[in-house]
Order: structure tokens, then sequence, then C-alpha cells
């Protein structure tokens, strides 16, 4: 397959360089000017009031903090979004706040005036984020087209394109100066001049221009953060030299490509609204003007869309506001993604298009949907599926789609704290294990990125979280094959193989089906009717830690991980009188001796599965503890962060309280929260004021229609029968196969859901899938024998 991005842009560059992975791309150069890159202000930021904007903003600002804040020099200035409230704003806000824990709030007038803000209309109130800033999108640009330029598979062409020539077949033919070249498909992506050049081809399209004009002031006063005024159509951002970029929403549409035309009186218009909007500000005449146009659509979402007029493989890629720089990055993994699971075919509609048929033309485009066909699809990105897809990658042409609900990358996201370690060793990756020389390995992450140095003179006894976060992020990247933002909401057997629903709507038909749906976190039932704000689970912590009272009483229940590290978390910010109360008789530490980890080998699971089911349930819950608690470290560092709150305090701010495990608890008159504990001996009561709970996870149910559903076999228990190559036993599979991870306790022993033998596992299913052995597993040299 070969694909032609015609247009060098923020989106073209990116989505070409997201194709180079995996097929044959070129990119060809548009018109020469100022373009809608170029002029960009670079604003990121996760909010929007459009929620498909939202999403898209929000997966790409989680992309950019994780690996590419470097290559687009990201300046975090934070920013502020004023608006008239409505309905769905809370839920809007939360969604940002759950992919960037801590970073997110609503203020209201008063708020807002205290920050400098003035005549604002009743009814106004700021969405406030820390994690947001500004890029430097022509940098980021021109880092893409140097990588496509130095490509095995991609090439950088000098256009622009002379004439688009749609052939018979569906491919498409680009005349550029000199020489013709031909494409399986085709994508527009040129911007402001997208509607010119296709009239120029006697082609339709959706989109339309409209002016935009910055200008650069220097400020007497305090700068205020990156911001958009929705009520009175200003926005602006610091500069990274201390001065204030401005605009003003122009409205002036069907401007011509490449118009660089100062639009008179805006400026003036400009400094009377920032006037009366932040009236502590000083502006100078305008430093800098820069005047350009931009391509919109309706909604304003940066997408892949096929271009109307016949059976040609030909899309359009632009539409986004503001030259889609806070969305590209996503945007452009959602298209690369739809044009490689569609091979290009123009009558299939990605997710984000049925979005906007709801809006106009749905009836016509829904006729011509049809649905893309895999090898395999996996439900749910986390590691287990990753590991999977990257070794799947490397071992056949087949194709593979993973299918996740989250809008964009992370891993526990939530309970990503500064400090925290990872308890399986570096070495224990995504392919390592299996294939050593595979280019996912963490140490080539390491490498590439350019931090190996500094992670290993750092000398970590255990990985940080986050590091290994970001590590997956960076693989995702690699592999594009994780369709984010797809809640799978039913999965049926049909003629054809498994059909995959994302929103009630069919969107994949597989011949085998992986489950990687992994674990969420508990909710007791001691937790209903307790204020929301001040009793909640772990994953919470971050969102609700500033509210919290430093001083009053504070429980976490939960003698695992995720408990010590709240109560580390908590510690760290200062908080003094904290309970950490766990079932257990002892916070137990992992068994990390040579001969527990004996236990995580593939001899070991082999050997399980020789065993009859009661026998091995027996070994299993034996060996718990070999996995099933908390890092060492974790504790030393607890009790030597306890004793230096003793020396400053004269008392320790922990106070560890095992053997508790807590049955029911009452919103006293007070208000505190009154917990109710058995013993060993008698019954206890602990009064607090917060309460942070982590009672463990559990398995999430995979979304079997009630026909699948009635298929699977069952164990006594109602657990699913997992064989020994990980396949889940079925009624009527008749060549199609379920394969599950994270699912397998009691066949597979505590390796099923943990992250030592990752590759193994994956490398057990695709021996399986395929049917022979692609890759060998040998664990001969053991001098245990069970």
């Amino acid at each position: 397959m070969r694909i032609g991005v015609i247009g060098a842009g923020i989106a073209g560059s990116l989505l070409a360089w997201r194709l180079s992975s995996q097929v044959a791309v070129d990119l060809i150069t548009g018109p020469p000017g100022t373009d809608a890159t170029a002029a960009s202000g670079g604003g990121v930021r996760g909010f929007e009031t459009h929620p498909l904007q939202r999403r898209l903003a929000i997966d790409s600002l989680t992309e950019l903090l994780g690996t590419l804040h470097d290559q687009a020099t990201y300046t975090e200035t934070g920013c502020t979004y004023l608006l008239p409230e409505y309905d769905g704003l809370a839920a809007a806000v939360a969604e940002v706040e759950h992919a960037h824990p801590g970073s997110t709030a609503v203020l209201d007038r008063t708020e807002l005036r205290h920050r400098g803000w003035h005549g604002l209309p009743e009814g106004t109130v700021g969405v406030c984020e820390q994690r947001a800033g500004f890029i430097d999108p022509d940098r980021l640009r021109h880092t893409v087209v140097r990588r496509l330029a130095a490509g095995r598979t991609s090439r950088v062409l000098t256009g622009p394109v002379l004439r688009l020539l749609p052939q018979p077949d569906g491919s498409v033919a680009c005349r550029l100066p000199g020489r013709t070249e031909l494409y399986d498909a085709v994508v527009v992506a040129t911007g402001s001049w997208t509607p010119t050049f296709l009239a120029e081809n006697q082609l339709s399209d959706h989109t339309k221009t409209k002016a935009i004009q910055i200008a650069v002031y220097t400020v007497a006063g305090d700068l205020p953060t990156m911001f958009v005024d929705e009520t009175s159509d200003l926005y602006g951002r610091p500069t990274a030299d201390g001065r204030l970029l401005l605009g003003v929403d122009t409205q002036r549409w069907s401007v011509p490509p490449g118009s660089s035309a100062p639009i008179p009186d805006l400026v003036a218009q400009t400094v009377r609204i920032a006037a009366e909007r932040l009236p502590h500000l000083e502006l100078s005449a305008p430093d800098h003007l820069v005047s350009a146009a931009d391509c919109y659509a309706d909604p304003p979402v940066l997408t892949l869309w096929p271009v109307p007029g016949g059976t040609h493989r030909l899309y359009t890629f632009t539409g986004g506001s503001g030259g889609s720089v806070k969305t590209a990055l996503a945007a452009s993994r959602a298209a690369a993604s739809e044009l490689l699971a569609t091979g290009g075919t123009s009558n299939s509609t990605s997710r984000t298009e049925n979005k906007r048929m709801t809006i106009t033309e749905r009836g016509m485009h829904q006729q011509q949907r049809t649905t893309p066909r895999y090898h395999t699809v996996g439900i749910g990105a986390g590691p287990s599926n990753l590991s999977l897809a990257a070794l799947y990658k490397n071992v056949t042409s087949e194709r593979l789609a993973l299918f996740d609900s989250r809008p964009g990358t992370g891993w526990h996201t939530p309970l990503l704290y500064p400090g925290v370690r990872m308890q399986t060793g570096w070495m224990k990756d995504l392919v390592s294990l299996v294939d050593p020389r595979h280019e996912l390995t963490f140490l080539n992450y390491l490498v590439t990125s350019g931090r190996l140095y500094a992670l290993i003179n750092s000398q970590f006894d255990s990985l940080p979280r986050i590091e290994y976060e970001r590590y997956l992020t960076w693989a995702t990247e690699q592999l594009g094959v994780v369709r984010f933002g797809s809640q799978v909401d039913s999965i049926s057997i049909t003629d054809e193989g498994f059909e995959i629903s994302v929103d009630g709507v069919p969107t994949a038909v597989s011949e085998h089906l992986v489950l990687g749906l992994g674990t969420r976190a508990v909710r007791p039932a001691y937790l209903g009717g307790l204020p929301a704000e001040r009793a909640f689970i772990a994953d919470d912590l971050g969102q609700r830690l500033a509210t919290l009272d430093r001083t009053a009483p504070t429980a976490v229940v939960g003698g695992g991980q995720t408990g010590l590290e709240s109560v580390l978390r908590l510690l760290g910010a200062g908080f003094t009188d904290i309970r950490w109360i766990g079932r257990n008789q002892w916070f137990r530490s992992i068994d990390d001796s040579p001969m527990a980890n004996e236990l995580y080998r593939p001899s070991h699971i082999q050997y399980l599965q020789g065993l009859n089911r009661g026998m091995r349930r027996q070994m299993i819950d034996d060996s718990r503890y070999s996995g099933d608690a908390i890092t060492p470290g974790g504790l030393r560092a607890l009790y030597q962060a306890n004793y230096d709150g003793f020396l400053s305090l004269g008392q320790f701010p922990v106070t560890l309280l095992p053997g508790r495990d807590v049955r029911t608890s009452d919103l006293l008159s007070d208000g505190n929260i009154r917990l109710c504990c058995s013993t060993t001996t008698l019954p206890e009561e602990h009064v607090v004021r917060q309460l942070i709970v982590a009672a463990g996870r559990e398995h999430v149910a995979a979304p079997f229609d009630d026909d699948l559903r009635e298929r699977i076999e069952t164990d006594d228990d109602g657990q699913i029968l997992v064989e020994s190559d990980y396949s889940v036993r079925w009624k009527g599979m008749n060549g199609h196969k379920i394969f599950t991870f994270n699912a397998s306790r009691y066949s597979h022993g505590l390796t099923n859901a943990g992250l030592t033998q990752l590759p193994v596992r994956a490398a057990i299913v695709l021996n399986s899938m395929f049917e022979r052995e692609i890759y060998p597993i040998s664990d001969d040299v053991c001098a245990v024998h069970w």
C-alpha cells in the first residue's frame, strides 16, 4: 500500500509520520508562503466545549507531555477558558481531570476577578488548567519532515500538486512538476488551500476559510495564563520572552488562501477588549503582527473525511479550528489507524466521522459504511495487549486492532505519584523475554528518548512507575493500532467471526478475540452515604488532595501497595494525622527472594497445568505474597519519612493499624466519619475526618452479548475456564478463538495479572493463534524441580 499526503503543515506532516511505520508514504509539500502552522500561536490544552474536539485535545496533550515535549518545545503557562456555564460542563471538566489529575478547576466570576478578570457577564465561569501552555508547531513540523525525509519507507516530495487524477480502480495519480506519482490513497491536508485546491480539480468539499490575525505586545503588568474568552472572542498567551500574544476571533469567512493582508481596526479592537477584561495590563503598540487564513469545518474537528464524488480513495484531513495544533497529535493517529484499517477504501467511515454524521448527512453516508475486518481484535490497550501487538507486528502481515475506552494513553494514571516505584524489573518489558532484539524493548526506549544515562546514573532500585507509563505511551505510538475513545459495548459471534460494537455501532469483525480488560477499583459498601469530597477511593486522591484538611485525622483503608502509595502521598503533602488501616495482621512486603522468583517462570506455569484444580488453587493461595504485597523499598521509605516526622512534630504522623477489617461506617453529627472494625479480639471504632479507600481491584467483565455469554464455559465458581494457551473454552467456536489475559489466576498462577511474564503470555497466545511455534518458550535451565 502506498499513500500520498498533500500538504506539509502540522496536520499533514504528523499524519505522514504516523503512516510511515506501516506503509510507504510520500509527503508532498504544498504552495509556498506562510501557512496556518507557521502563523499559529501553538496553544495546547485539554478542555474544549465540543466533545470530540475535547477528546482529541486531551489525548494530544497526554502524548505531548509523555514523549514529545522536547521536540515540540512545550512551555507550560496554564490556561483559563472563560465561558457561560452550561449543562454538561462538570462532566467535560472531569474528562480533563481524569487524564491529568490535579490539573483542572472551575472558578466562578468572583474568583476570576481576584485573578485580574473584569467586565465578565453574569454566569461566566473559568475552566483553569495547570497542564496547558504552548508549543512551537513549526519546529515540531520541521522535526517530523526531517524524519520522513530520512525514512526507509517515506519520502518528502517537492510540490505543489498540479493535478489530481482519480483512476478507474480507485487509486489516485498526482501530477507534480516534472513527474506523476500513483497512490493507493491520497489525503489532502492543505489547510486553507483545501477548498480552492479541490475546486480546481472539479471536486467538492465541506470546509471554508477564515481570516486569523494575532499580534505580540510588550506588556507592563503581570502576564495572565494562556486564555480563551468566549464572552468577548479575545484569546492570548504569554510568549517565551515575556511578552503577550493576543488575537480576536475575526468572523471573516471565505478569505483567499495564503491571505496575509492585515485587517483594518482589528488591532484597536483587540487592545480595547483587553483593556476591559484585563485592565491591569498596559499594552504597547504591536511589536509583531501576523495575518493568515485557516480552514474550518462544522463541527470544528480535525478528522479524515472522504471527498464525495466517486469511488476514488481520496480524503481531506483538515477542518479543525486554529490550525488544529492542540488536536493534531491524536487526530493524526486516529486518521492513520483509519486508513490502515480500511486499506484506503473510501466507503468506510471513522468513528469521528460517525459523530459528524449525526449533524450532517448521516443517512447518505450510513448506507455506504462497511465494517472493517481484522485477523485479531483486542479489547483493552493495557500492557498485556500491547505486548501481544508488539510481538504480532513482527511475525505476520495480518491486521490487528486494539479498542480502548480511555481517551488516550495511560496506565493507572490516577495513581502515578512522584516517588511511586514499580514492582517489576525493567528487563521484564513488553518484548525482551522472548525477543530481546525487538525495537520496542525498554532499553531502546531509553536510547531513542535520550534518557539512558540519566536513568542509569540515578541508580534506582526500582523503576519509577511514571517512567514505565511513558514507555507504554512510546510503544503505543510506535504500534499505531490502538483505537482510543472506543467503548466496546457488545461482542457477538456471527458467521463472519466476532462482531465488535462501539457505542451501538458495529465497528470491527475479527477471526480471533483477545481480552485484556484489566481491573477497576473496588468501592466497598461502607463508602455509600459518606460525603464524596471527604470519602473516596484512592484513584480520586490526586483530584481531591488540594481540598483536604492536612491537620484533620485521615484514614487510609487498604494494606496493599496502593494503600502504601496513598499514605506516602499524604505524608509528602504535609498531612500530620494519618491512620493506615489494613485487614491482615501485618503490612506484608513482597518476598523477592530467588526462590520466590522461581514462581514467575514459564517452567512453573507449565507445572501448574498438570495439577488438579483444587491443588492448584491451594498452591497459588499459599504463594500469593510473593506478588500480592508491598514493595519493600516503599515500606522503608514510609518508616524513614514517618521517623523524620516524629523528629519534627514530636509524634508519628502515620499510625499503622494492621489486623483491622472495616465493616461499616457512620457519618456523625459533627461531620466526622466513624469506622467500625472487626479485630482478632474486640471490635474497634476509629473517628476520622477524611477517608481514602484502597480496597483492591476487581476484574472487568467482557461485554459479551447474551448468546455468546451462554456459550462460555465456566467452573463451579462461575469463573471462565481458561486453557493452558490462555484460550477460553466455549461452545461452537468453529475456528474462532477467544484468549484472555488477567483472568486465569487459578489456572496460570500469579503471573496471570502481573507484568513479569507479559511477552511469554503473548508468545503462547500467538503460537496457539497461528497453530505453529512462532516463538519458542524455553525454560530448561532450572535448578528447581517442581
